[in-house]
C-alpha cells in the first residue's frame, strides 16, 4: 500500500516519544487515535500487529498507519526493541494508491507553477509507501530523536519546528523509496529552457527584452521554438503570459496608487493608453476605471 501527499499538505505534530517495547507491556494491547501515526524502529525488533496483520519490523524500518488503524504489539515472550513513533494530522489527509497504479504515476511534475499569473494551489504528490526499509535510516533516526527532544523541551517556536521536522521525515522516506524504486525522475531538457523563459519574461515584460530578437540573443534559441517550449508547458502563447503579467502589474496600480490610467499604461509597458483599456478589458471583463472604482468601494466597507 501506498499513500500519496500534497507537497502543500499542512502538518501539526501531536506528540511524539521513543518507545521501549521491554519497559513497556503496555504495547500488546490494541491502541488507536485519530491522526496519522509514522513509527521507525530504532533498535532491535517490532513485531506490530495492526487491523489484524501482523509484521515483523527491523531497525530502520518505517510504518505509516491511517487515523483510527488498529495497532498493537504480538509475541510478548519474545526480546523486542526500541521504535520512535509521532502522532500528526495532515491537511488535505493522504490518499490511498493501489500498487497496481504505482508504475504509472508521474513523478516529474512539469506543470505551471513558475507563471506568476497561476493563482490556484500546486499540489505535486510526494508517494509514501506504508511500509518501507529506508538504507540511510541513521538520517530518519537523526531528526526521529531531534523531534521529540524538541516537543519534550518546548520552547519559542517548537510546534514550527516539529513541523518542519516531520515533513523532512516523510520527505527522506519519499526520496529513498524513489531511490529504490528506479522510477524515471529526470525532467526534459525543454523544461530547464522553458524555466530560463519564464523566469526572463517575469524580470523584463514590460520592456522590449521580451521581443522575438531579445529573446533569442538572451536565451539562444530561434524564438518559434521558444514559443512552442512555452505553449507545451502552460498551455498559452508566450505573448498572452506577457499580457497578463502587464495587466496583473496595472491591477497592482489600479488599487493602491493614485496613478492615472495613462501613467500605468505607460509604466507597464503600453504607451497607448486606449490599447492598455482594451487589453485589461479584454483579459478582466471591466475597464481599468471600473476595476479601480470597485476594489475602493469594497475596501470602505
Amino acid at each position: 500500500m501506498y499513500y500519496s501527499m500534497s507537497r502543500l499538505s499542512v502538518k501539526d505534530v501531536k506528540w511524539t516519544d521513543l518507545f521501549n517495547v521491554k519497559l513497556n507491556p503496555s504495547f500488546f494491547n490494541k491502541h488507536d487515535n485519530p491522526y496519522y501515526e509514522l513509527i521507525v524502529v530504532a533498535e532491535g525488533a517490532v513485531n506490530l500487529e495492526v487491523d489484524g496483520a501482523r509484521t515483523i519490523l527491523q531497525a530502520g524500518d518505517s510504518l505509516l498507519l491511517r487515523p483510527w488503524e488498529l495497532h498493537n504489539g504480538w509475541n510478548p515472550n519474545e526480546r523486542q526493541g526500541k521504535f520512535f513513533w509521532a502522532q500528526f494530522s495532515c491537511t488535505p489527509e493522504m490518499e490511498i494508491i493501489d500498487a497496481r497504479r504505482l508504475a504509472e504515476l508521474d513523478v516529474v511534475h512539469t506543470e505551471r507553477t513558475e507563471l506568476r499569473t497561476v493563482e490556484f494551489g500546486h499540489e505535486d504528490l510526494l508517494i509514501l509507501p506504508r511500509l518501507h526499509n529506508n538504507k540511510q535510516p541513521y538520517k530518519l533516526l537523526s531528526r526521529f530523536e531531534e523531534l521529540v527532544d524538541t516537543m519534550k523541551q518546548p520552547k519559542g517556536y517548537f510546534r514550527y519546528q516539529s513541523t518542519l521536522l516531520i515533513s523532512e521525515m516523510l520527505g527522506f522516506i519519499a526520496n529513498d523509496f524513489l531511490e529504490q524504486s528506479h522510477l524515471d525522475t529526470n525532467f526534459p531538457v525543454s523544461y530547464f529552457t522553458f524555466r530560463k523563459l519564464v523566469n526572463h519574461l517575469n524580470n523584463f515584460y514590460e520592456t522590449e527584452l521580451t521581443s522575438g530578437e531579445k529573446l533569442e540573443q538572451a536565451m539562444d534559441y530561434k524564438y518559434e521554438y521558444l514559443c512552442q517550449v512555452f505553449k507545451k508547458y502552460t498551455g498559452i502563447p508566450m505573448s498572452r503570459y506577457t499580457q497578463q503579467l502587464r495587466v496583473q502589474r496595472a491591477k497592482h496600480f489600479l488599487r493602491n496608487s493614485s496613478m492615472s490610467i495613462q501613467e500605468i499604461a505607460q509604466e507597464v509597458g503600453y504607451p497607448d493608453q486606449f490599447y492598455f483599456s482594451r487589453l485589461f478589458k479584454k483579459l478582466e471583463g471591466v475597464a481599468p476605471q471600473h476595476y479601480r472604482d470597485f476594489k475602493q468601494n469594497s475596501s470602505k466597507m
